[in-house]
């Protein structure tokens, strides 16, 4: 009598052009026949995320989002409400999409969004996917906020940078936690910029261990100086530095993951009564 496999979730973190290692975290979990059931993802996460869970295959992601002349041309400027408008990346995940929603992909997926107003954590899975994906990555003051009915929606990683809460309520049995995020470090940096940024990134590690103490099993890719969005790594074409590292982490955790997944009493074909 065969036991009935335990249901996998991934959590897929924020934090702007570190978010390529999801693609060397969800390349390795494939090598290794991983399954993978639900994706939760904020910001960054929310894009890799989005298109695996269409795809189903992280070389096509990889292509996507490796386009740097592509990715660099929808960087519309805005005036108003934040530096860059969002249209131009509305149309090209649209485009990628082709109409497609929520429920016609692969793997069922939870967008994480944030109500500016409220601060609430607004978990995305129905509608538009293109939209609920610009709304996750809008940081203020950085993309325009998006108006979604009633509310007006934001970064994800600012209520739930690591999303495991969304990925319990959707039915995973098992939760592997990806957080992408610079490392808090001694610094000698005292100035304006480098303080807002420090700012930030003891904000969203405080929350994330909040949420991480109900994932099974973490992944933790390490960065440095990449700061909170790192817009110039991708300007600078050296975003795959990131997915190598994503791939580093991953294997690193991967005994684990089959542990907590079941996956090599299935491969043997040995299963417990």
């Amino acid at each position: 009598m065969e036991t009935k496999r335990k249901k996998v979730g991934i959590a897929l973190g924020s934090g702007g052009a570190k978010g390529y290692a999801h693609i060397g975290v969800l390349k390795v979990l494939e090598e290794n026949n991983i399954p993978i059931d639900f994706i939760a993802g904020s910001s960054a996460g929310a894009v890799v995320g989005s298109l695996y869970s269409l795809y189903k295959d992280t070389k096509k992601v990889e292509e996507t989002l490796t386009d740097f002349h592509k990715i660099r041309s929808l960087l519309d400027i805005s005036l108003k409400g934040g530096l860059i408008k969002g249209k131009k990346i509305i149309n090209f995940f649209e485009n990628k999409f082709e109409d497609k929603r929520f429920k016609d992909l692969s793997i069922p997926m939870c967008v994480i969004a944030t109500d500016y107003n409220t601060g609430e954590e607004v978990r995305i899975k129905n509608g538009n996917i293109a939209l609920a994906v610009r709304a996750s990555m809008a940081v203020p003051f950085v993309f325009e906020l998006v108006d979604c009915g009633k509310r007006e929606l934001c970064d994800g990683g600012l209520s739930s940078p690591v999303p495991i809460k969304a990925l319990k309520e959707m039915g995973a049995d098992v939760v592997i936690g990806v957080r992408i995020e610079d490392k808090v470090m001694n610094t000698k940096k005292k100035n304006i910029y480098s303080m807002t940024e420090r700012s930030f990134a003891i904000m969203q590690h405080r929350l994330s261990e909040y949420e991480l103490k109900e994932c099974d099993v973490l992944i933790d890719p390490y960065f440095e100086d990449y700061g909170i969005l790192g817009i110039h790594k991708i300007f600078q074409g050296k975003t795959f530095d990131a997915i190598e590292e994503g791939e580093r982490s991953t294997k690193e955790r991967l005994s684990a993951i089959k542990k907590s997944v079941g996956i090599e009493e299935e491969i043997s074909g040995i299963y417990k009564l």
